[in-house]
């Protein structure tokens, strides 16, 4: 059997393509549903960085200021 190993140039993110999201000012916040945000029911992300893709741009990759990663779904940000 081959031995699992991690290279140091991977990283791990956590994805919360499922849920919905939306900006306010420099953080993200994220909840499972319109009921859970509207309750406070929310993840916090206070973003240092925002990767979008160049020629599509369905996904936002989210660095927040302790560098951990998260994937979101642009169509399911709440405007």
């Amino acid at each position: 059997m081959a031995k699992k190993t991690e290279s140091e140039n991977q990283k791990k993110y956590s994805d919360l393509t499922t849920k919905m999201w939306f900006t306010d000012k420099d953080k993200i916040k994220v909840g499972e549903s319109m009921a859970d945000i509207l309750s406070g029911k929310v993840l916090i992300i206070d973003v240092k960085e925002i990767l979008v893709g160049e020629n599509y741009q369905t996904w936002k990759i989210v660095i927040d200021k302790e560098d951990k990663i998260y994937l979101l779904k642009t169509s399911r940000e709440l405007k």
